[in-house]
């Protein structure tokens, strides 16, 4: 099994278009292990903040209140 990802692409840019800095991308490719290299478009930061694209399955989450209860948070430590 080739996991490698340019294995389908000409070239760096083709894979994630010229928005990246070669460096940026480089420095990603020497970081992680090969068997990863098919994920690393999440790890760099113009495709991480881009937000994905609308699909028929999206859906609203309805809070009933747009502030958490006023109260004492329990504490966590042993004081």
């Amino acid at each position: 099994m080739d996991l490698s990802p340019l294995s389908n692409h000409e070239s760096l840019e083709e894979l994630w278009g010229e928005e990246e800095e070669p460096e940026e991308v480089e420095a990603v490719f020497k970081v992680f292990p090969s068997a990863y290299h098919q994920y690393l478009d999440v790890l760099l930061k113009v495709k991480a903040e881009k937000l994905p694209p609308h699909r028929t399955c999206d859906h609203h989450t309805k809070l009933e209140g747009s502030l958490p209860p006023a109260g004492v948070i329990n504490s966590l430590s042993n004081q």
